[in-house]
This record gives structure tokens, sequence and C-alpha cells, in this order.
């Protein structure tokens, strides 16, 4: 009886290591899934990035925070704006918005995004917001949905908490 008991240990340990093995396997290839999708995504994020220092994006920037919602109050539908003023706007809010795509479906770390760029987001959206709500109810569209869901997780995690998470220092710190 005891060799029975013995045995049947002996199968249940094995059994466990072999489950072991397997689950280690398993998230072992779902990290190297994740490490190998972020390396196909950096070239795509650093040129987007590069492209927010270029000084045509930067001075439309400017304009859609600064300058927008002065010139056009009430706010229109985007679409309902003068072609040179839409083209700025597009400059800037569909940029955005196509950073928003690759945060929201996983392609991109949301804090990599929101430590570079979260306060713009956030100005951005909130200047071309009215205009986008314009935009949706005359027309029913979903114009720039993935911006609107870019301000409003880099409002729920601002840039700050972000680099305090990092442990990034200023120079006051040092």
């Amino acid at each position: 009886m005891e060799d029975v008991d013995t045995d049947a240990v002996l199968d249940l340990f094995a059994v466990v290591v072999a489950i072991i093995a397997l689950s280690i396997t398993a998230l072992l290839a779902i990290r190297q899934t994740r490490t190998a999708a972020a390396g196909y995504a950096l070239p795509v994020v650093l040129e987007m990035f590069a492209q927010f220092r270029g000084e045509e994006f930067y001075a439309a920037r400017e304009y859609v925070i600064d300058v927008l919602g002065k010139e056009f109050d009430p706010p229109v539908p985007y679409r309902d704006l003068p072609p040179e003023v839409r083209a700025q706007v597009r400059l800037v809010a569909g940029r955005y918005d196509d950073l928003g795509k690759l945060v929201a479906h996983r392609v991109v770390d949301p804090e990599l995004v929101i430590g570079g760029n979260g306060t713009a987001i956030r100005q951005v959206w909130a200047a071309v917001a009215p205009f986008v709500h314009q935009e949706r109810a005359v027309h029913g569209t979903t114009t720039w949905i993935y911006l609107e869901d870019l301000a409003n997780r880099a409002q729920a995690l601002p840039p700050r908490d972000i680099y305090a998470k990092l442990g990034l220092q200023h120079s006051a710190e040092l």
C-alpha cells in the first residue's frame, strides 16, 4: 500500500512540475511577443515625436491652442472651418488622434506618450473639443475619438505622476 501512495505522490508531483513549466513557458512567450511588438512600434513613435518638434507642427499647435477659440467664438463644426484653419487643426489634432490610436490599441505604452506629450494633448483637446462636439452633433461623426480618449487618460495620469514614478529629477532637486 505504501508503494501505491508513494507512486501517486510522485505522479502528482510530476504533473505539478509540468504545469508550472508550461505556465512559465507561456508567460515568457507572451512577454517576448510584447517586446517584439514594442520593437516594431518604436520607429513609428520616434518618427511621430520628431514631427512634433517640426516648425510646421509647432506653429500649428500654437495656433490651435492660443488662437482658434478666439477667432471662432462660438465654435462651428470642424468641417465648417475655413480650409487654411481646418488644415492646421487637422495637422495637430489628427496627429494626436493617431497617437491615441496607438495607445488605445496597446501598440505603445500610454506612459511613454503621456509622459512626453500629456500636457500638450490636454491643451489641444481643450482647444478643439468645442469644434469637435459641434461636428459630432451636426454630422453624427466620431471625429477624433482617440484624441479625446488620450486626453482623458492624460488627465487621469498627469505627466508629473509619470515623472515621479520613473524617478526623474529636475534641476531644483539636484
